[in-house]
């Protein structure tokens, strides 16, 4: 244990270090990155490909939830780079990159300790939480990169406000804009930087620059507030007719709060034996607990990093009280203010053997999430472009292919060629049982076989009145086929 404890430290004070980080984490989230897209990266993937920049914002996004900049950036990237996987998703690989970068030079920023800043930033390199949002064509990862960026030049801010030092204060501008419009949740970050400038008592005159800052904010929020309006009304409609989507999207609840703590603590992996995955959630906190003891101690040296990482997710609990977003991985842009705290608790733990001990557990359990994650496709995304293969390989003329849902959901639809007819058999994405039976037998009535994709089933067809109408109609299950994240596809046939 000692001879690998100064193993680390020997890399880590190389000054070659970060150069050699950067490739690593290039690395790592590169590795199973082809994966087929899921439900809501297909969703922007459509988007993207259908709509211009104008209909983005003026169609698209006013039955969405988020606000344009991710989309906008990323169909800038796609018109570039194409459509595929590794296309799409290499925008989000540049941000996560990009973010090991900004937590090594904010832990620079803030202490001239010579393991903190490489230790943090390997921390954040093996996460497999940010590994895997770094692989996501979603907006998760751009806005972890935009916190830290904002986080960055704030730091500046606070230490030099003179006049001359224009550019820091137009950049800091620009990401607080950003920070509100790559996604709506980072918004409790803004916070963060009010009260830690209270805390550092700063002067009138710094003041005055600050408020400054937020007139491009205002301006945009302005023009942006009436397509807000109609995403929050879409979203309380979306509530009222489906109440089991506040759980989905993230309540205020015991375990959506866990949850966050066991996905920054062991990334996105989960276990099928529940008492086997406690004891592993339990041995991978207690360094990190033992970490946020010290880094307590010495809380007011890192008072930034300790409000970038409290702020965010306080004020996200109590708002979701009234609009469910607590969600995990809607705070990745906390997740570089984690791996400072712990970063910092490691190096201030005293003996040499113990903090290696604590540093080598730290980086172990990182590791061995990311290889579960990568050799486990049960830890991976849906599906989908398996299950359409499936479909269309196996499919013989006049068979169809059936989703609870209005519509063939979208990853379907972008994976398909075409060559066998796709329906949606609901009347609405909360079925009525009656209009939906008779738009069922009215799309089985002169067909012979049915692939049955039960994909949000039990959330727009609770009643499971397609299955019902397809064997009260003859149909009988021949063949099931079961697709990580999609479930079960049935073929049905009579």
């Amino acid at each position: 244990m000692k001879i690998i404890s100064l193993a680390i430290n020997r890399c880590m004070s190389s000054k070659y270090m970060i150069v050699w980080v950067l490739i690593l984490g290039l690395v790592l989230r590169l590795v199973v990155i082809n994966q087929s897209l899921w439900l809501d990266e297909a969703i922007g993937a459509v988007a993207v490909k259908n709509y211009s920049y104008k209909g983005i914002v003026s169609v698209f996004l006013k039955n969405d939830n988020h606000p344009p900049l991710y989309y906008l950036t990323l169909k800038f990237w796609t018109d570039i780079f194409g459509y595929s996987e590794l296309a799409m998703r290499s925008l989000s690989v540049i941000f996560g990159v990009g973010t090991i970068f900004l937590t090594y030079k904010i832990a620079q920023k803030v202490s001239t300790n010579r393991l903190f800043a490489p230790l943090a930033v390997l921390l954040i390199t093996t996460s497999q939480l940010h590994i895997y949002y770094s692989q996501e064509a979603r907006m998760y990862s751009m806005a972890a990169f935009v916190a830290a960026l904002s986080i960055y030049y704030f730091l500046d801010l606070i230490k030099n406000g003179k006049s001359k030092q224009f550019r820091t204060w137009f950049i800091f501008s620009l990401t607080q804009t950003a920070l509100v419009f790559v996604d709506y949740i980072p918004v409790f970050l803004l916070p963060a930087f009010w009260l830690f400038a209270l805390m550092m008592r700063k002067s009138k005159v710094w003041w005055y620059k600050f408020l400054l800052l937020y007139i491009p904010l205002c301006i945009f929020g302005l023009i942006w507030f009436p397509t807000f309006m109609v995403q929050s009304e879409g979203g309380r409609w979306l509530l009222s007719i489906l109440p089991a989507w506040k759980n989905i999207a993230g309540g205020a609840t015991v375990k959506q709060a866990l949850l966050v703590w066991i996905k920054f603590v062991l990334g996105r992996v989960s276990l099928a034996n529940k008492i086997v995955y406690a004891i592993f959630i339990i041995a991978a906190s207690i360094p990190i607990l033992l970490t946020f003891v010290k880094a307590l101690v010495s809380r007011k040296k890192i008072g930034m990093i300790w409000l970038w990482f409290i702020v965010p997710l306080v004020l996200g609990y109590i708002t979701s009280y009234f609009f469910p977003a607590f969600i995990y991985f809607r705070f990745l842009y906390v997740l570089p203010a984690f791996y400072l705290v712990v970063a910092w608790g490691a190096i201030h733990i005293r003996g040499k053997l113990t903090q290696g001990i604590v540093i080598v557990a730290l980086i172990i359990f990182n590791l061995v999430s990311w290889v579960y994650y990568i050799v486990d496709k049960k830890q991976q995304r849906e599906e989908w472009r398996q299950a359409t293969l499936y479909v269309e390989e196996q499919a013989t003329g006049g068979d169809i292919v059936l989703f609870d849902y209005p519509e063939p959901i979208t990853p379907y639809r972008w994976y398909t060629t075409g060559q066998v007819n796709s329906f949606g058999a609901t009347n609405s994405i909360s079925a009525d049982p009656k209009s939906t039976e008779a738009i069922t037998k009215g799309l089985i009535a002169d067909v012979h076989g049915v692939f049955y994709f039960e994909y949000l089933r039990d959330l727009s067809d609770p009643g499971h009145v397609v299955e019902k109408t397809l064997t009260q109609s003859g149909f009988n299950v021949k063949n099931v086929q079961n697709f990580v994240g999609v479930g079960q596809v049935f073929y049905y046939s009579r």
